[in-house]
Parts: structure tokens; C-alpha cells; sequence
């Protein structure tokens, strides 16, 4: 088995730090803007043509927003859960490798 497969795990977990913490960033901005929005619809609450105007206008954008920090959110869990799930099944092979480096047969069947 000439490939070797691995993973830069403090690359991996610095560049999930990284990321989770423009992830925060983008989410108060999205939260930031739907306070905005809610602000604004309250402000239009008295003239319901121009509200349901504004509303078409921006709700799609609102979704899409809230939509994309869930999913980039959802996104870097799955990756950190892969990782770990790498490292444990890694840690586990060298374990295993380990022993059956140490054992040499049981009974008849002991291998010199």
C-alpha cells in the first residue's frame, strides 16, 4: 500500500477556529440585520401596503441570510466530527497495530 492518507489535525483544528469564529461574526451580522428588519416593519406597521412592499423586498433575503450562517454553521461541526472520528479510529489502528505487534500466537498456534 504505496498511498498514505492523513490529516493535518492542528491545521485542520486552527483553520475550524478560524473559520468558527467568522461563522460568530457572520451570525451577529445576520442577527444584526433581522433586528433591523423587525425594526423597520414595526416603523411600517401603520401603513400595510408599504409594509407588505418591504416585506416582499427583503424577506427572501432574510432567509437566505439566516439560511447560510445555519448551513455554514452545520458545515464546520460535520467537518470537526469527521476529524475527530479520523483521530479516534486512527488512535484505535495504532492501538490494535500495537498489540498484534506484541502477540505471538496462543497455544499451538504460536508464531516464533
Amino acid at each position: 500500500m504505496a498511498e498514505r492518507y492523513a490529516i493535518d489535525v492542528t491545521g485542520f483544528l486552527d483553520l475550524a477556529a478560524r473559520t468558527a469564529q467568522r461563522m460568530d461574526t457572520l451570525t451577529e451580522a445576520v442577527f444584526g440585520v433581522l433586528s433591523v428588519v423587525r425594526e423597520i416593519q414595526d416603523a411600517m406597521a401603520p401603513a400595510p401596503d408599504l409594509a407588505r412592499a418591504f416585506a416582499r423586498a427583503v424577506d427572501s433575503w432574510v432567509e437566505r441570510a439566516t439560511a447560510l450562517a445555519e448551513h455554514g454553521g452545520a458545515v464546520l461541526a460535520a467537518a470537526e466530527r469527521a476529524v475527530a472520528e479520523y483521530v479516534r479510529a486512527d488512535a484505535a489502528m495504532a492501538i490494535d497495530t500495537e498489540r498484534a505487534a506484541q502477540t505471538r500466537g496462543h497455544g499451538r498456534w504460536r508464531v516464533s
